[in-house]
């Protein structure tokens, strides 16, 4: 059966009509604690408004006996296909009752669309200081689109727009496969000297090979600046160094991360996962800075990390979050050392 390419193109806007809108609409799912043992649940709605790329809503979530509502604010990116809630108070995950000591919690969710319904996949993670006493929740939102029965000329038609969407699906893979954008190189022109004006024009001279080759390492430094710095408190300690040892946080879901050590590169491109991933950095006089730049967000965003660091007898132990839109950034100070008075002249 002969399609027209105006049909097919038709007929992708209509049936893609549903989510043409990014993220607005209704979203439902069931928040998990990221936590051993048996936790409550919750049972969630979130009713999302996209204009532009900002967002705006309200999340509703029943959790023992008492329905919550909160408004949620947040942006989505719609070339990494990721929304990013601000913080918002949610009930502990051992809230007795709706009376119960809140967590503020952002959310990252990455969103995926089919033929048949849209997903929100990701986490509500808890802001730095809340990393001990709150654990991320994992969540998947669903917003399905009802189903009718269809006509066989309809099945046809669906047939191939199955294809031009797989084309299509191709070719934006092929321009995503690296989240770092490259940036284009403009080499100078090459103009070759003529001694005298009143000669033929020489063949042109062989332009010198320039190396425009830009590393990966060139690449993750230059994007790191283009992403927010998630800063924490200055923490002081009484060492000279630091050893970091970073582990994938929860479900090890092929999480890789670029380590940066007061902007400089450390790492790039390391898997997270149960084995650490262990670096020994000196301290310097001044604040010293720890960046975890998110390469992917693996299987369930964001990309998050354990990092257990030792600074001489003192032992720390951080939760890391990072995105397409934020570095988590970690700070010491080393603390000055006293003068021993027995040693003045």
């Amino acid at each position: 059966m002969k399609i027209s390419l105006a049909l097919i193109i038709l007929t992708l806007l209509s049936s893609a009509g549903t989510f043409a809108q990014g993220v607005t609409g209704e979203w439902y799912g069931v928040g998990k604690v990221k936590k051993a043992g048996d936790h409550n649940s919750y049972l969630s709605e979130m009713v999302l408004k996209q204009k532009g790329r900002k967002v705006t809503g309200q999340i509703s979530y029943f959790f023992r006996s008492a329905e919550i509502k909160t408004k949620v604010t947040g942006t989505y990116d719609p070339s990494y296909k990721v929304l990013e809630l601000n913080a918002r108070p949610m009930l502990n995950y051992q809230a007795k009752n709706a009376n119960g000591a809140d967590c503020p919690m952002e959310g990252s969710f990455t969103l995926k669309i089919t033929k048949s319904k849209a997903t929100l996949t990701g986490q509500f993670n808890p802001v730095y200081a809340y990393r001990i006493t709150c654990p991320a929740i994992d969540i998947k939102f669903t917003k399905s689109v009802p189903g009718k029965t269809k006509e066989p000329a309809e099945i046809e038609e669906d047939k191939a727009i199955v294809n031009v969407e797989a084309a299509a699906a191709n070719t934006v893979a092929e321009n995503n496969a690296d989240p770092i954008k490259q940036p284009k190189y403009v080499a100078p022109a090459v103009i070759a000297a003529r001694p005298d004006s009143t000669r033929k024009a020489a063949a042109p001279a062989t332009a010198p090979v320039l190396n425009t080759q830009i590393t990966p390492e060139q690449k993750v430094s230059m994007a790191l600046t283009e992403r927010a710095f998630d800063l924490s408190p200055i923490i002081d300690v009484d060492a000279d160094s630091l050893k970091v040892s970073l582990y994938d946080n929860g479900d090890v879901d092929n999480d890789s991360i670029s380590l940066f050590y007061n902007r400089k590169l450390v790492a790039t491109n390391q898997l997270l996962s149960a084995q650490a991933l262990t670096f020994t950095l000196p301290l310097g006089d001044n604040v010293n800075e720890i960046s975890m730049f998110a390469e992917n967000l693996g299987k369930i965003p964001p990309n998050t990390a354990l990092a257990i660091i030792y600074a001489g007898e003192q032992r720390f132990e951080l939760n890391l979050v990072s995105t397409y839109n934020k570095n988590a950034t970690i700070r010491f100070r080393r603390k000055a050392k006293n003068s021993d008075p027995k040693n003045v002249n």
